[in-house]
C-alpha cells in the first residue's frame, strides 16, 4: 500500500476552552501520550485584608501620634514604625485610624494579622502585580519569598500602607534575626509605609525602627472617648468613671458599650461607677454578652491580660506568678521596692527555684510586655503595675492562690515598718483577698486585719486604726472566742491603738486583761506574753510611776536571756535607758541607747523607724548634756529621715523638728 497522506490538521491537536476532568493529548497514534491532571484547588486565601478595621468612634487623645505617623507616611520613612504598649491600650485603633487616612489618599492598605504573616505578605505582593505562578513557587522558601515579596512591594505602581497588627511574637517576622535587622517581613520600602503593632516594648528588638509607646489616655480624652462609645454628647460622671478605669481604652470601650446597651440600669456614668465598687471584674461580667467574634479573647480585660501573661510565660514561666505576687504587694499603682523581693525568701516559694538572673529575666519579660514598669523610687529600683492590670489580675484569684498570699505576708513581715505607706496598702489588699477566699472563721483573716491596723497606727492614723480594729476584734471574739491566739493579738493591738491616742488608762486596762489571758494560754515566758507585759510597764511609766516601770523594764530585759536582740527585749532596754535619762543618769542612758541602736542597725537597717527612734533618744541625751549645736544637727537628721519614712506631718517628724528648734534657740541664747 502506498503512503497515505495524513488527514487535514492531523497534527493540530491543541484544545482550547474550559477543560473538566483530564485532557489526553496525542501527536498521532504512534507518539507518546501525555496526561494532564486538572490543577489542584487553590489554597484558602491568606489572612491579608484590603479592608482593615475601621474605628467605630473618633480616636481621642492620639492626635499628636497620628500626626507624626501621617507625616512619616507621606514623606517616606527610612525605617518602619512600631506601636508598642500593653494589650487593650489602643494600638490597633491608632493603626486603623492611620489606615483610614491612607485609604482616603488613594493608598492601598494591607492589614496582616498574626499566624500567617509569610502567606499574607506573598498575597500582598500578588496584589501589587506579582505573578500568582511565581508566588506559588516561592511559598515555603522563606528567604526567597522575602526577596520576591519586597522586590514587588518596592516597585508597586501606587503607594501602600502595610500594617502588621498584633506582632506579639516577633519571631513571626523573622525567626532567625531581630525584626529590626530588616531581613524578614518588617522592612522600610520606597513603595510604601510599614507600621507594626506589638505588646513587645523592647527597643533592642525593633531598632532602628521608630518606636512609639502607646499609653493610657489622660482624663479629658478618656472621658470624651467614654461618651463616644456610649453614643452620648453629654455623660454625667464620665471623668470619674474614666479615672476609675485608668484611662485604658479597652476598658473605656467596654464601659461605653454597657452604658449604651443598659441605659435603664445605668442612666449615667455615676451608676456604672457605683456598680464597679464590687471590683473591676464586674466590667467584664457586664460586657461579656456584648463581645463576640473569633478574637473575643482580646475583647475583655481579663482575656487581654491573660493573653499577655501566656505570651510572657512561653519564655519565662516565673513571670506569671511574679505578676500575681506584685498585684498583691503593689495595688493602686503602689511601687514595690525591689529590695522587698529578697531572693533568699523567694527561692523555692511560689515562684519556684529562683536565682538573681532568673528574677531579672522575669522582671524584664513583664516590663517588655507593658505589664510592669521599672521606676526609680528615692534612688532605688522599684516595680509598678498599672492599677487596672493589678486589679484585674487579683479579680482572677482563687483558693489556689492562698499560698501566694501567705508568701506576700511573710515578705511584708520580714521588713516590717520600713515602708509604711506601701505596707498599709499591701496588707489591706491581702485582708480583702483573704476575706474573699477563706472561710470566715479562719484565724488568718483576723491576723491580716491586725497587721494592717498596726501599720496605720505607726503611720499616725490611730483614729482610722481604731475604726478597723474594733469590728475585727468583735468578729474574732464571735468566731474564735476571747482567748484564741488570733483574738489575743487583736486585743493587744486595740491596746496599742488606744495608747497611740493617749488614752492611757483604757489602754492599761486592755493590756492587763490580755496579759492575764496570754499568760494562761501561752505561758508567762512566751514572746507574745512578754510583749504585753512590756506594754503594761510602759503604761506604768506614762502614768508617772517611773521607779516601778524601770524595775519592770529591767526584769523584762533579763527575762529574754540570750534573746536580748528580740524586739521586745530591745524596747525594754530602750525604755529603761529613757527612765535613767529622765533621772539624770546620762552615761548609763547613752550606753543603753547605743546598745539598742547597734542591735537594730544589724537586724533592721539604718533607716528603719525603730533605729531612727534610737537616734532621736541619743539626740535627747546630747541635748541634756548641753551640746546644743550637735543636738540640733542630730535632731535635723532624724527629722529628715522621718519625713521620708512617715511624712512631714507625722507626730514623730514634728517632734524632732520641735526639738531641733529648741536646741537652736538654746544655742542662740549662749
Amino acid at each position: 500500500m502506498g503512503n497515505m497522506a495524513p488527514p487535514p490538521d492531523a497534527h493540530r491537536n491543541a484544545s482550547s476552552g474550559a477543560v473538566h476532568g483530564q485532557l489526553i493529548q496525542a501527536r498521532d497514534i504512534h507518539g507518546g501520550v501525555t496526561v494532564h491532571a486538572s490543577p489542584a484547588p487553590p489554597p484558602p486565601p491568606a489572612d491579608v485584608s484590603l479592608d482593615p478595621p475601621r474605628p467605630a468612634t473618633a480616636v481621642r487623645g492620639r492626635e499628636e501620634l497620628l500626626e507624626a505617623l501621617g507625616e512619616a507616611m507621606e514623606t517616606g520613612a527610612p525605617v518602619p514604625h512600631v506601636l508598642t504598649g500593653p494589650g487593650g491600650f489602643g494600638k490597633t485603633t491608632v493603626a486603623a485610624a492611620l489606615a483610614e487616612r491612607a485609604r482616603a489618599r488613594g493608598w492601598t492598605v494591607f492589614w496582616v494579622r498574626p499566624g500567617s504573616v509569610e502567606a499574607s505578605m506573598v498575597e500582598a505582593a500578588v496584589e501589587v502585580g506579582g505573578s500568582r505562578r511565581e508566588a506559588e513557587q516561592v511559598k515555603g522558601a522563606r528567604h526567597q519569598a522575602a526577596r520576591w515579596v519586597w522586590r514587588h512591594l518596592d516597585a508597586a505602581p501606587r503607594p501602600w500602607l502595610l500594617v502588621i497588627d498584633n506582632a506579639d511574637r516577633p519571631e513571626e517576622l523573622d525567626p532567625e534575626n531581630r525584626p529590626g535587622d530588616h531581613l524578614g517581613w518588617m522592612r522600610a520600602s520606597p513603595g510604601g509605609f510599614v507600621l507594626v503593632t506589638s505588646r513587645v516594648d523592647d527597643p533592642a528588638q525593633w531598632a532602628p525602627a521608630r518606636v512609639h509607646r502607646v499609653g493610657e489616655l489622660e482624663v479629658s480624652a478618656a472621658a470624651a472617648a467614654l461618651a463616644d462609645h456610649a453614643g452620648l454628647t453629654e455623660l454625667p460622671g464620665a471623668a470619674e468613671l474614666a479615672g476609675r478605669l485608668g484611662g485604658v481604652p479597652l476598658a473605656l470601650h467596654l464601659a461605653g458599650r454597657i452604658l449604651a446597651t443598659h441605659r435603664v440600669l445605668f442612666p449615667d456614668a455615676h451608676a456604672l461607677l457605683a456598680r464597679l465598687d464590687g471590683g473591676i471584674g464586674t466590667l467584664d461580667e457586664l460586657a461579656a454578652p456584648l463581645v463576640s467574634g473569633t478574637d473575643a479573647e482580646r475583647g475583655l480585660l481579663a482575656g487581654v491580660w491573660e493573653l499577655s501573661l501566656r505570651l510572657v510565660a512561653e519564655r519565662e514561666p516565673t513571670a506569671a506568678p511574679l505578676l500575681r505576687l506584685l498585684s498583691v504587694l503593689g495595688p493602686d499603682a503602689a511601687s514595690v521596692p525591689l529590695r522587698r523581693l529578697p531572693l533568699p525568701e523567694l527561692d523555692g516559694g511560689v515562684l519556684g527555684p529562683l536565682d538573681e538572673a532568673g528574677l531579672a529575666r522575669a522582671v524584664n519579660a513583664l516590663a517588655v510586655h507593658g505589664l510592669v514598669s521599672v521606676v526609680s523610687l528615692r534612688d532605688e529600683t522599684a516595680l509598678r503595675l498599672h492599677p487596672l492590670v493589678s486589679e484585674t489580675v487579683r479579680a482572677g484569684f482563687g483558693e489556689a492562690d492562698l499560698p501566694l498570699l501567705d508568701e506576700a505576708r511573710k515578705l511584708l513581715d520580714r521588713q516590717r515598718d520600713q515602708d509604711l505607706g506601701f505596707e498599709v496598702r499591701a496588707r489591706s489588699t491581702i485582708a480583702e483577698l483573704y476575706t474573699r477566699l477563706c472561710s470566715e472563721d479562719d484565724p488568718v483573716l483576723i491576723d491580716s486585719m491586725v497587721s494592717g491596723v498596726r501599720s496605720l497606727t505607726v503611720l499616725g492614723f490611730p483614729e482610722l486604726a481604731l475604726d478597723v480594729i474594733r469590728p475585727a476584734l468583735a468578729r474574732a471574739v464571735e468566731l474564735l472566742g476571747e482567748k484564741h491566739p488570733a483574738t489575743l493579738r487583736a486585743r493587744h493591738e486595740l491596746g496599742d491603738t488606744l495608747r497611740a491616742q493617749e488614752r492611757i488608762e483604757e489602754a492599761e486596762e486592755v493590756y492587763r486583761s490580755v496579759y492575764r489571758d496570754r499568760a494562761a494560754v501561752l505561758g508567762p515566758a512566751h514572746p507574745d506574753t512578754l510583749s504585753t507585759r512590756h506594754q503594761l510597764a510602759l503604761m506604768t511609766g506614762m502614768l508617772g510611776d517611773l521607779d516601778t516601770a524601770a524595775a519592770e523594764f529591767h526584769a523584762l530585759w533579763e527575762a529574754h536571756g540570750e534573746e536580748n536582740e528580740h524586739p521586745t527585749a530591745l524596747q525594754a532596754l530602750e525604755n529603761l535607758a529613757y527612765v535613767r535619762m529622765l533621772k539624770g543618769d546620762l552615761d548609763t542612758a547613752e550606753d543603753g541607747f547605743q546598745r539598742v541602736r547597734r542591735a537594730r542597725t544589724r537586724t533592721l537597717g539604718e533607716r528603719h523607724p525603730d533605729t531612727v527612734m534610737s537616734d532621736y533618744y541619743l539626740a535627747r541625751v546630747t541635748s541634756a548634756r548641753g551640746d546644743h549645736a550637735a543636738a540640733a544637727m542630730m535632731f535635723g537628721r532624724v527629722a529628715e529621715v522621718r519625713t521620708s519614712l512617715l511624712g512631714e506631718d507625722h507626730p514623730h517628724t514634728l517632734l524632732a523638728l520641735k526639738q531641733r528648734e529648741g536646741s537652736l534657740r538654746q544655742l542662740d541664747e549662749e
